[in-house]
């Protein structure tokens, strides 16, 4: 594999790495940018790539921490990465900054929380569990808080992880938050800088994580398709007025054998491990089995598979076809089904979600679930842990709106 470089700029720092396929670093620039990422990165990426003799149409593709950061430092990163390589065909590949800075902490038995800073008083937090080798893997999805709701996100994921686990907090915030950290959860910080890492995501991880992620060929999707990780909307969207989407048109339907062909070209397209068709046969003919679509003047939107057990419902597959996502159709189908929970007596709705499906895990707790239990190695694609998330007290209204 040809080199890669790493764009590290969620921060006021702007650092850039040329790295080899094993992920060593070749050459590497940074500077304090503060609100001028737009202006030092192509310049920092230019001098990096001469000192390491690479051209950009000899990169094998270019490794972004995504965040949370500065939403417009993250933007300018990814436009500056899809600039240098877009006219030659190679990828750019997402690195969260929580992945970045727990890369090669190698503390066993603990949950690693990395947080950075997201104004005066607010935290973003990642979840990661260290299990008795030491090896990582991503427990939950993020969260954004003060720090009682983040006290209260760590006491969920502790929850998840076997008896005896205690959690290491780690990142700018954990060094601006410390004395709160130690007086709640004492040894909470480390025993120094090297695992505090109070300097943010460093570029050499970056692009250590970046070098395996570009090494499959050719790319999953979900890795190719980098974006900014929002653990919450940019503050000038935040300031708009809430909108309901447009339902009106919406038409929802009973799963039938003639929605195949339609949902078999969605299921591949929006997950790693989709369901054969002989599958959907089979569940949608089941008399437990409660299955619709969502079409839009007769185009698929959407489709849901759920079973009735005693006292519960069980979501199973729920999808939205990506020209239709972040429109609410998910929202759509999550009030349905609460609706037909509560109508049919169930107590209780339950499911199971990748462990970095964050996006998915965000739209279950804005209706009530939470995590609950954790099935590892539950995927078998990848060998991915399951959050199984619940709703109890299904008759709760129910948010309505995006």
């Amino acid at each position: 594999m040809s080199p890669g470089l790493a764009i590290e700029a969620s921060g006021a720092r702007a650092s850039v790495a040329v790295f080899d396929p094993r992920g060593a670093v070749l050459a590497t620039r940074a500077r304090l940018a503060e609100l001028e990422h737009a202006k030092v990165l192509l310049g920092l990426a230019s001098e990096a790539m001469v000192e390491a003799r690479v051209e950009p149409r000899d990169l094998a593709g270019v490794a972004v921490d995504v965040g949370p950061g500065s939403f417009t430092a993250l933007r300018v990163a990814l436009a500056t990465a899809h600039g240098l390589v877009q006219p030659f065909g190679s990828p750019v590949v997402g690195v969260t900054a929580f992945a970045a800075l727990v890369d090669g902490v190698s503390e066993p038995r603990r949950l690693l929380v990395p947080l950075v800073p997201a104004g005066r008083a607010l935290l973003y937090a990642g979840f990661h569990r260290s299990d008795a080798r030491g090896a990582r893997s991503i427990l939950r999805g993020p969260a954004v808080g003060d720090l009682k709701a983040i006290g209260s996100a760590v006491d969920e994921a502790l929850g998840l992880c076997p008896r005896g686990y205690a959690p290491l907090f780690l990142g700018p915030g954990a060094a601006r938050e410390r004395a709160a950290l130690e007086a709640r959860w004492p040894g909470s910080t480390g025993e120094g800088p090297e695992v505090l890492a109070a300097a943010g995501p460093d570029v050499a991880a970056v692009a250590r994580l970046g070098a395996a992620l570009l090494a499959p060929a050719p790319l999953p999707a979900a890795v190719a398709a980098s974006r900014p990780l929002y653990v919450r909307a940019p503050q000038a969207l935040e300031r708009l007025p809430a909108e309901r989407a447009s339902w009106a048109g919406l038409d929802l339907t009973p799963f039938t054998e003639a929605d195949l062909d339609d949902v078999l070209v969605v299921e591949q397209a929006v997950f790693t491990d989709p369901w054969p068709r002989t599958f959907f046969l089979d569940e949608i003919g089941h008399d437990r089995s409660l299955a619709v679509v969502v079409r839009e003047r007769g185009i698929l939107a959407g489709y849901l598979l759920a079973w009735r057990l005693d006292g519960e419902m069980h979501l199973g597959n729920l999808a939205v076809t990506p020209a239709f996502q972040r429109r609410g159709i998910g929202r759509y189908l999550l009030e349905w089904l609460i609706a037909q929970a509560k109508a049919g007596g169930q107590e209780r709705i339950t499911l199971e979600v990748r462990a970095s499906n964050f996006a998915a895990q965000e739209l279950y707790r804005r209706f009530g679930f939470r995590a609950v239990a954790l099935r590892r190695g539950y995927y078998q694609d990848t060998g991915e842990d399951a959050l199984v998330m619940m709703r109890d007290g299904v008759a709760d209204p129910a948010p309505t709106g995006p």
